[in-house]
């Protein structure tokens, strides 16, 4: 065979072409393939924040590192929620205690109010009666019909206040601000409010979630002391 039927020969054998995504698949299923081939490895480099470049064990561990600090990070956050929520815990059980211990519908609202404050550090709180069937007085008739329209039947939220709306719902507030509000129901009839609120409108905007004002409303709702004769 004559050189030049060799190189015609050659030119027809077809040529395995190995794709970018074949290798990639290969070495992931083979991650100890650079174990014993020192020289590969050290042959190899990657660019890596610029004109330079690093070996690949060094950029494996600059991910490493990079995820180490994500990962201590996201524990961080983690325990963060956690003792915040052990706090929320303790207080919520504090404020429940204090009231199952009620024995009269007109002791609820001060100890509501001096609970919020004193287990939740919240600037305003108040418990609002709206109606006379639970033998207890009732807000004066144009407070309570301010706090009457600011209300949503059988829905909790949050929102900004007029001044003159947030002293409707706390006597101590004489500005605007923002407040979340919680409607008591009685057989489909609204007989008051519970509201925490803060001077700063930004304190209960949209964002906040009213969960932990429901379950509060919902306890004082199930209260023995409120369940009498002219509570029904």
């Amino acid at each position: 065979m004559t050189a030049e039927n060799a190189s015609a020969e050659s030119d027809e054998t077809p040529k395995t072409l190995i794709e970018g995504d074949q290798v990639e698949r290969y070495l992931r299923d083979h991650p100890n393939f650079f174990k014993h081939r020192s020289d590969l490895l050290m042959a190899m480099e990657l660019p890596h924040g610029g004109a330079g470049a690093v070996s690949l064990v060094e950029r494996q561990v600059t991910l490493l590192r990079e995820r180490n600090i994500e990962m201590r990070n996201r524990l961080a956050s983690i325990n963060q929620t956690a003792e915040a929520n052990n706090t929320l815990f303790s207080a919520s059980r504090d404020m429940v205690l204090d009231l199952v211990n009620a024995r009269e519908v007109v002791d609820l609202s001060d100890i509501v109010r001096a609970g919020l404050k004193n287990h939740f550090a919240i600037e305003f709180g108040e418990l609002l009666w709206l109606e006379e069937s639970l033998s207890v007085d009732p807000i004066d008739g144009e407070r309570a019909a301010v706090v009457s329209g600011l209300l949503r039947q059988s829905q909790a939220y949050c929102g900004v206040f007029r001044s003159e709306e947030m002293t409707a719902l706390f006597p101590d507030c004489l500005t605007e601000g923002s407040a979340a509000l919680a409607p008591l129901m009685r057989n489909d009839t609204l007989i008051g409010c519970l509201a925490v609120g803060s001077s700063d409108v930004r304190r209960y905007d949209g964002d906040v979630g009213t969960l932990f004002l429901e379950y509060l409303a919902d306890v004082v709702m199930r209260l023995p002391c409120l369940d009498t004769k002219d509570a029904t």
